[in-house]
């Protein structure tokens, strides 16, 4: 599996469904935030781009969203997926 493919398929679907959650559920302002995050995927085999949503995904744990059960678990299994991406990428870098 390539970079870009990874990173669809690890990051972008998961972004995707948790937004049509958040539109099922009415949450608007969380599906904003995280629809905001889409533009920075788009070009998936710019490294730097996916690192920055990253960063910017984990900043959701501190603009006071109250998230559901089901939104919880879907947040929690992409912020791993994307730190364990995050990781890929820097180790890398190092060679």
């Amino acid at each position: 599996m390539d970079f870009q493919t990874l990173v669809y398929d690890e990051i972008t679907l998961p972004i995707v469904t948790l937004c049509q959650t958040l539109v099922e559920e009415g949450e608007m302002d969380q599906h904003n935030f995280f629809a905001g995050l889409l533009p920075l995927m788009a070009e998936p085999e710019r490294e730097e781009m996916v690192l920055a949503a990253v960063i910017e995904l984990s900043k959701c744990a501190f603009l006071g969203f109250q998230f559901s059960p089901v939104v919880a678990l879907q947040i929690d299994q992409l912020l791993e997926r994307s730190i364990d991406l995050a990781h890929t990428m820097s180790a890398n870098d190092i060679n």
